[in-house]
């Protein structure tokens, strides 16, 4: 089995208030929600992430 991690995150009220309406609304859990989101998230900038992982990202060159 590989090696798991865990991390806290903490939401200002608004946020976390939204996520709560959320969570209500799937029957999911808060956590899962965020997973999701996160997992999503760094699916669809996975080129921009490797292009800063080269130093190559021409957005941050004048930086």
């Amino acid at each position: 089995m590989s090696e798991t991690k865990q991390t806290t995150i903490r939401f200002a009220g608004t946020i976390y208030h939204r996520l709560e309406l959320a969570s209500q609304r799937t029957g999911l859990t808060i956590n899962s929600i965020v997973t999701v989101a996160c997992l999503d998230w760094l699916r669809r900038h996975e080129e921009q992430l490797s292009l800063w992982e080269k130093g190559t990202d021409p957005r941050h060159e004048s930086e």
